[in-house]
């Protein structure tokens, strides 16, 4: 059995990417839970969940999610340096796609009924 373990040749990701990744686990969160806890009743078998109000699950994915995030940050900055950049320019799909994770966001935090009252009040 081959001990050596071969070097990834596949370029970080920039931060910009990682963060539309993180963005898309939380709105994915938020969907889940708008549609699928809240209309059916799983809220009742969930300790401690709050229907309609920000809650200990939404602080906890919050803080997984935040958590995933730094580790591949810290990850990524120890591997390489701050100051070598080995990223390669995004194509014109993956440009959109980030930016459809943004507006995305953006729709689910100011147009989804609720969400924003929910984080603030």
């Amino acid at each position: 059995m081959n001990t050596d373990m071969k070097k990834s040749t596949t370029p970080p990701l920039p931060l910009i990417a990682k963060i539309a990744i993180a963005m898309t686990f939380l709105n994915s969160w938020v969907i889940f839970e708008e549609t699928i806890v809240d209309r059916h009743g799983l809220w009742r078998y969930m300790p401690l969940y709050r229907v309609g109000l920000f809650c200990v699950w939404d602080a906890s994915v919050l803080a997984v999610t935040l958590l995933l995030l730094l580790a591949s940050v810290a990850r990524s900055r120890r591997r390489s340096g701050p100051a070598q950049s080995t990223t390669l320019p995004f194509p014109l799909t993956v440009k959109i796609a980030i930016a459809m994770t943004f507006l995305t966001t953006l729709v689910i935090f100011f147009v989804w009924p609720g969400i924003l009252l929910r984080v603030c009040f």
